[in-house]
This record gives C-alpha cells, structure tokens and sequence, in this order.
C-alpha cells in the first residue's frame, strides 16, 4: 500500500520523513446475549476509522508542511480537513497504470510537536470525516479517479 496526500490539488506521496502512517478501523459494535443462548453475539454496526501519523519535520516536503502549518496555527474546522488517497498496489485494474484505491478525508488532530533527540518531531492522529469513496489511483500520474468515473472525477 502507499498514501498520498492532497496539497494544492495535487496528490503528494507520505513517506519521506514519517516513521508512522497506521490506519486504525476502530469498529463499533453492538453486542447481546438472548436468553436462549450461552453465546454473546457481536455485530459491527459502524466505524470510527483514524490514522496515528509521526514524522520528522523535513523543510521540503508538501504534506509535512501542510500538516506542520496545521498544527500550529491549531486548525479547526474545514481547515483542520485534508483529502487521503490510500493506493493498493497489489491489487491491479484492467488499465495497467491504475491500481485500486480509495479516497476519504480526515479531520487532522495533532498531539505532538516537539524535539525528539536529532530532530523535530510531528504526531498526530487523522479521524475520519465521511465515507471512503472507492476507484482507482494512476501510478504515472498519480490521478484518482472514481470508479466509473473516469472523465469527470480527478484529483
């Protein structure tokens, strides 16, 4: 798998500099026992997907710089909300350019911002604000498109 980031209407690869990038689905459940039973029954009813993130600050990196400005101007609201595109590499499409991907934004909570022992560090956690939307991520020009949607939907 490999994330980006949208900065500026253009999808910027996470990697450089960050040490953590995990997604956390977070699932809700709703569990009951019936009278009936010896067996609790679980069922998920939902999820409050998030992203830990931690990265040392490098000066020329789009989405450090994005994510460092945030916090610390202490963003809220729709400027606290950036656009993640998350490639599935292994899972090739009939374009063979194109990869399976989804798309959704987060709600960028920072945590952290401090020295470690060689460098400034940045943490955080990124929570879901909506739906995943689903298509496909072009590896040349790194150009989401919905699924379906190949003409109208790009970022």
């Amino acid at each position: 798998m490999r994330s980006y980031m949208e900065c500026d209407g253009k999808l910027y690869e996470i990697g450089e500099g960050f040490t953590e990038f995990t997604e956390n689905k977070n699932p809700r459940e709703y569990s009951r026992q019936y009278i009936n039973e010896t067996v609790e029954r679980t069922d998920i009813v939902g999820f409050a997907s998030s992203v830990t993130y931690a990265f040392d600050v490098y000066e020329n990196d789009k989405v450090q710089k994005t994510l460092l400005d945030m916090t610390c101007r202490e963003a809220i609201g729709e400027d606290a909300v950036v656009t993640i595109v998350t490639a599935f590499l292994y899972k090739n499409t009939e374009n063979a350019k194109c990869v399976e991907a989804i798309r959704r934004k987060y709600t960028v909570c920072p945590s952290k911002l401090g020295n470690g022992m060689d460098a400034l560090i940045c943490a955080g956690t990124l929570r879901a604000y909506g739906d995943m939307e689903y298509g496909e991520l072009n590896t040349v020009t790194t150009e989401f498109h919905l699924s379906g949607v190949h003409d109208e939907q790009t970022v």
